[in-house]
């Protein structure tokens, strides 16, 4: 059963007794979460040449120094890093040569114990607001000297931080990471998922920069397995990225990684072509993902197709945000007219990616439609700003996940990808 329909059966109040135990677990991972983790923001400045600054957030323990996190940013860019509790050290230089490696005489930039905002002492309360993280700001200097090796190669980063370890891994679907124990517990239990498996961008062979590349964005207690029928389909001249997540972390902080984690993949390697087909809150999180993109990944992005992707939010959300005994994070954003939800309602996407919506409906009561598909509703489906400069709207007699297995999806889906800009039609449907 789909995440969205356990989601609003557990508001009901035979629910509630019986979803005890994850209300608690929720609760003990949520107060857990607060206690160990913070958000570091800065903006690095110094250099006017356009030149990729890498930025690296080493954790000090016992005399070593180790990295926890890194970012490339352009000189002024705020960057955030997600961080576990303990004390840091960054270090930031300007990568002149474009090797990721630091040489003497590249500008740089040491700073020891910078500000983190720590969750414990902030109020969270509803959405999360990056704007209210305090940012530091620092110059690089051609007079700094780093005496630390710094190697910020991707290769050296996936086998030392645990922040780039799901950076283009290799997986298979039936990777027990997918296991749908795991994607529920991505709900209930998001801070343990965060530590145990982590955001990931995971890849199905290893990753050929030269390749066409399909981004994939399963819902809320889902995983890119929901996309496995679909993915037979598709043609064998594009690569696909398999994005998984915490799907009980706020859709802020979502949508943020898998910004950077795109970012990086253009700044490092010049993909030529990335589409995105996402389910159902997957398509939330990409244009949340598309509002935060820099032009130069934008300028490579073709295709947006959405599936039964709820853009006007859902009912059930509201209702849980004011009676449930413990609030997930995600829910706030799903409330119909929150921040998040009018943030991505206002995105101009005008210029690119070409937008194509397939909605689903399955319910009828007298041979008439209900307006459902059993989890989000028509009309929140085809929200106004959802329809807004779409080139094709495709409406699929299916449930909420059986829409992504229906072959008039996988029919559609292909013949959108041979061009998108016009619509598409199929004989099998």
């Amino acid at each position: 059963m789909h995440s969205f329909r356990q989601f609003s059966l557990c508001l009901v109040a035979a629910a509630l007794v019986l979803s005890s135990c994850a209300f608690n677990s929720l609760r003990k991972d949520l107060g857990a979460f607060v206690q160990e983790y913070g958000f570091f923001a800065a903006q690095i400045d110094g250099i006017e040449d356009g030149t990729d600054i890498l930025v690296g957030l080493f954790r000090r323990e016992q005399g070593s120094l180790s990295v926890t996190n890194f970012r490339t940013v352009n000189s002024g860019e705020t960057l955030y890093m997600l961080v576990p509790k303990a004390d840091y050290t960054l270090f930031a230089f300007s990568d002149s040569n474009g090797d990721f490696i630091y040489q003497a005489g590249e500008p740089a930039v040491r700073v020891d114990d910078p500000f983190v905002n720590w969750f414990v002492d902030m109020q969270l309360k509803g959405s999360f607001d990056f704007e209210s993280l305090l940012r530091e700001q620092f110059r690089l200097s051609s007079t700094v000297v780093l005496e630390q090796h710094l190697d910020y190669s991707l290769a050296t980063l996936r086998k030392d931080v645990r922040a780039a370890e799901n950076l283009l891994r290799v997986v298979s679907w039936d990777d027990e990471i997918f296991s749908p124990e795991n994607s529920k517990r991505g709900l209930w239990e998001p801070s343990w998922f965060e530590n145990e498996i982590g955001y990931g961008l995971f890849v199905l062979e290893e990753f050929d920069p030269t390749k066409k590349s399909i981004l994939l964005v399963h819902g809320i207690t889902d995983s890119p397995r929901v996309f496995k029928n679909l993915a037979n389909a598709i043609p064998a001249d594009y690569q696909l990225l398999l994005f998984y997540y915490p799907s009980g972390f706020p859709l802020e902080f979502t949508s943020g990684y898998l910004n950077a984690a795109l970012d990086e993949l253009v700044r490092r390697d010049q993909i030529p072509q990335l589409d995105i087909i996402a389910h159902s809150m997957g398509g939330l999180i990409s244009k949340g993902m598309l509002a935060q993109a820099n032009e130069a990944l934008r300028k490579r992005l073709r295709l947006f197709i959405s599936i039964a992707s709820p853009f006007g939010g859902h009912a059930s959300a509201g209702i849980g945000t004011k009676w449930s005994p413990v609030v997930a994070p995600v829910w706030w954003a799903m409330v119909p007219g929150s921040d998040y939800l009018q943030t991505i309602d206002a995105l101009d996407l005008s210029q690119g990616p070409i937008r194509n919506l397939i909605f689903a409906v399955s319910r009828t009561a007298d041979g008439k439609s209900v307006g459902d598909d059993g989890v989000a509703t028509v009309k929140s489906q085809l929200a106004g700003s959802a329809q807004l400069n779409a080139a094709a709207i495709y409406g699929i007699a299916d449930n909420h996940k059986g829409v992504t297995e229906n072959a008039c999806t996988t029919a559609l889906v292909t013949a959108i990808l041979q061009d998108g800009t016009t619509r598409v039609s199929s004989t099998d449907c």
